[in-house]
């Protein structure tokens, strides 16, 4: 099986970043089971917590502001939140629009995309350690891609023909999400800022 084969897994992910909508195939083609799926999202975010305690253990705080310790689990925890939520949005807007992806395939690209992202992260780590200002240029690349894979990924995902469409529905999807946990938030007495 690729998956266990991580010269296939970098393959696949460089050839993902340029063809998206190929990699999505690639992955939602493996048909994989749910519980299969989450263990390797458990482990995506266990990898992920590690590389976030080691950053922050060699980052150098930013001007003013002290990093809790912590900081790399609750990171780790929203982002594991968002992750599903991302997975359930991209699934039910999707289906709503006429789309007929299924909830497993959803969560399957939203775990590769992870992925991806995580393997920046690892580059990021080394470009902290040789050249810091840098960092900044590649947290800015990191969410470009992010976008560009979420809409592509999609767009396959649903069979949609138009990636703006999509875009556009993804920034309105994350807009009301954004009220939607300020409301939550507000409600159970908790603050953003």
């Amino acid at each position: 099986m690729f998956l266990l084969d991580p010269v296939a897994l970098l393959r696949l992910a460089r050839q993902s970043v340029s063809d998206p909508r190929g990699g999505a195939r690639a992955m939602m083609a493996l048909d994989l089971p749910r519980p299969v799926l989450l263990q390797f999202y458990v482990l995506l975010q266990v990898l992920s917590a590690i590389v976030k305690v080691i950053y922050f253990a060699i980052a150098p705080d930013p001007e003013g502001v002290e990093i809790p310790p912590g900081a790399s689990i609750s990171f780790t925890l929203f982002e594991a939140m968002v992750g599903l939520i991302a997975a359930f949005a991209a699934y039910r807007i999707g289906r709503a629009f006429g789309g007929r992806g299924t909830f497993d395939q959803a969560l399957t690209l939203v775990i590769w995309a992870q992925f991806i992202l995580f393997l920046v992260n690892i580059v990021q780590l080394g470009v902290l350690l040789i050249l810091p200002p840098m960092v900044d240029l590649i947290n800015i690349a990191a969410i470009a891609l992010f976008f560009w894979l979420m809409v592509h990924f999609v767009s396959e995902l649903h069979d949609f023909k138009s990636p703006g469409l999509v875009f556009v529905g993804i920034l309105l999807s994350l807009f009301s999400l954004a009220i939607l946990l300020s409301i939550v938030f507000s409600a159970m007495g908790l603050r953003l800022v």
